[in-house]
């Protein structure tokens, strides 16, 4: 139990969201085979009606998962998103971007089966979130390198990788909700980054709320040095460009990306597109 305790207070505050999605799907799954299906209170039904009985269920239904594999293919990309995310950001707008992905994603989901289609249906998955969270980095560092396997390709090529199989899905009817909401997470992820690099802050009191507390810490981790390796000698990142990144970095936590002056902005978003 130490040991639990030990490494729950290593992790970051958005890794321990990650766990709880892991802890939530476990218990669901238990409650499940012992004839206790409390699921059917959090996912989200297309139904109007059903929506004024259980209104939680526009942010609930991102912690279900169909199955295993689901929640894995989520948390892998949430995690790998998030990596690069934190590298320029508070984990107070990291959970701003991904919580209005999971609310507007489930309000279109919502509307448009009530009012264009006859089907009923549910919305379980944080996919929402996780486009909303990945398109946003990929858009606002659209040229950052990733590995994926053996392969290396920037944000903006992942990002357009996900959004056309998504787009080709969507036409195909299968599973077409899901497919809804994972485009509408992508839109509201480029939209909330693309009127950042205009200087815009959307949702700023949303980023202040979770900044005062939650139930988490959301100080945000240091990036760590960059160390570069040749034949002859090893070096880190000059220490007066680190100093001045940590120092932008804790004036965003402190009195959000609108505190900055134009020449730090440029400075981030330079550093950001290396």
């Amino acid at each position: 139990m130490e040991n639990l305790r030990y490494r729950w207070n290593l992790m970051s505050s958005f890794d321990r969201f990650i766990a709880i999605q892991v802890l939530v799907f476990l218990v669901i799954s238990i409650l499940g085979v012992i004839g206790l299906p409390i699921d059917r209170w959090l996912v989200l039904s297309s139904s109007l009606t059903t929506l004024l009985f259980q209104p939680w269920s526009l942010i609930t239904y991102s912690f279900i998962h169909a199955d295993l594999w689901h929640l894995l293919f989520n948390m892998l990309w949430l995690y790998t998103a998030s990596r690069y995310f934190l590298t320029l950001f508070d984990t107070a707008r990291l959970f701003t971007v991904y919580f209005l992905g999971v609310f507007f994603a489930g309000l279109t989901f919502l509307f448009s089966y009530s009012l264009f289609l006859t089907s009923s249906a549910y919305l379980v998955g944080s996919s929402a979130g996780v486009m909303a969270v990945l398109i946003f980095i990929a858009t606002y560092t659209p040229n950052q390198p990733i590995r994926i396997f053996i392969f290396n390709i920037k944000l903006w090529q992942l990002g357009a990788f996900f959004v056309v199989i998504d787009l080709l899905q969507l036409t195909s009817g299968v599973n077409f909700g899901g497919r809804l909401a994972h485009l509408v997470g992508a839109g509201i992820g480029y939209f909330m980054a693309s009127q950042l690099l205009k200087g815009v802050e959307i949702a700023d009191g949303l980023q202040n709320y979770f900044r005062q507390g939650f139930r988490f810490n959301f100080t945000r981790k240091k990036p760590s040095f960059k160390v570069y390796k040749n034949k002859n000698r090893t070096s880190t990142e000059p220490l007066s460009d680190q100093e001045k990144i940590d120092s932008i970095l804790d004036k965003i936590s402190a009195s959000g990306y609108e505190s900055l002056s134009a020449e730090e902005k440029e400075y981030l978003f330079r550093k950001g597109q290396k």
